[in-house]
């Protein structure tokens, strides 16, 4: 295998979606995980304790967040003018970004992507579910 990934999410609210968001992440390999302007807490979500098993970063905003030199950006958002997912080429280093629940990406985050994808369904699903979509893709 070759290059890296890293999933986060920017002003999450609920902990169970934090848990098993990072408990995938965790599961499917990825290489680092952190949050936005959110305030992380472990619960019974996460079974695998996935920060203490891989690099977690905690961004207090957008300004802080920092990611390794060559990482794209990838935002994931359900808005017409982002990839489908089915044929996303998904780069090689990358970070991938959810939004909050009931929410969407800050236009700040949405202008720092390098690119953004959607799942193509009928409507939103939850967070730690697209998540997964994402990372199995």
């Amino acid at each position: 295998m070759r290059g890296y990934f890293g999933i986060g999410v920017e002003g999450i609210s609920k902990p169970m979606n934090f848990g098993a968001l990072f408990r995938s992440a965790h599961a499917f390999g990825a290489s680092f995980v952190f949050t936005i302007g959110a305030a992380y807490s472990r619960n019974a979500a996460d079974t695998t304790d996935a920060p203490a098993n891989l690099p977690f970063y905690d961004f207090s905003d957008l300004d802080a967040l920092r990611l390794p030199k060559g990482c794209a950006l990838v935002g994931v958002e359900f808005r017409d003018d982002a990839a489908a997912l089915p044929s996303f080429c998904h780069p090689r280093n990358a970070a991938y970004v959810l939004g909050p629940e009931r929410g969407a990406l800050s236009p700040g985050l949405v202008a720092c992507c390098d690119h953004l994808v959607k799942i193509p369904t009928r409507l939103c699903v939850n967070l730690s579910v697209a998540g997964a979509i994402v990372m199995y893709d």
